[in-house]
């Protein structure tokens, strides 16, 4: 059964297995701290318990627990294996602390399972070179690379087929639109010289379009004058 804990900071409440509290509350140290009592929300939206100890010397020592990893090291097996291990939220969501949502991940397994993407083109394994765009995919730290291609969709398609040969269906595929996406947006400052400098060339041109008149005008005035000459001339 699922029980939602509250969190001092925040509105939002922790969800865990209501087997799962019963054996953190017996916990000895956990009851000590009064860890129920002082869980929080943290920045980056995971349940933790953070307070800073005074010591003798007058000296302040941090102390934080993370919920999730907690529970992963006193409740489930952490796999025999000398890699790094993190715990993954299977669904995403950071406040459920369920049983069911937790396991021990390696890293490219847990990168492999995000949708967030730092590229300028809006897709993962996907980079702007030039007029093209290029496709890698990353295996044990090696890239792989897939291809070129003249638009970021086919690129991004290319690395979702090679990763679904490799790793199956994950949250890292890209989200293909329909619409091209923009390679990067116009950052406010660059986007000002742009309109500047469209200014500028519009002043240019109008300018250049005075003189011209100005010389034409110019011209049959002294064919006007010429003609009066002449006809005075002939008189």
């Amino acid at each position: 059964m699922a029980v939602k804990v509250n969190l001092k900071n925040s509105r939002n409440k922790v969800v865990l297995d209501e087997n799962t509290v019963e054996k953190l509350k017996q916990d000895k140290y956990l009851k000590t701290i009064n860890f129920f009592d002082n869980l929080r929300e943290h920045s980056s939206g995971y349940a933790f318990f953070q307070k800073n100890w005074k010591q003798k010397d007058g000296a302040y020592r941090n102390e934080t627990i993370y919920l999730h990893k907690y529970i992963c090291e006193k409740l489930i097996k952490k796999p025999n294996s000398k890699v790094r291990w993190f715990v993954r939220f299977i669904n995403g969501n950071t406040l459920d602390c369920s049983m069911k949502n937790l396991e021990w991940s390696t890293f490219s397994n847990l990168v492999r399972n995000t949708r967030k993407i730092k590229n300028s083109t809006g897709y993962r394994g996907v980079v702007k070179q030039g007029r093209k765009f290029y496709s890698y995919i990353y295996v044990n730290r090696k890239g792989i690379p897939l291809g070129s291609f003249n638009t970021a969709a086919e690129a991004a398609a290319a690395y979702n087929k090679k990763s679904k040969e490799l790793f199956g269906v994950t949250n890292t595929l890209n989200i293909i639109s329909k619409t091209p996406k923009a390679v990067a947006k116009v950052a406010p400052k660059a986007k000002a010289k742009i309109v500047a400098k469209k200014v500028v060339a519009k002043k240019v041109v109008a300018k250049k379009a005075v003189a011209k008149k100005a010389v034409t005008k110019k011209a049959v005035t002294k064919k006007v004058v010429a003609k009066a000459k002449g006809k005075g001339k002939k008189k």
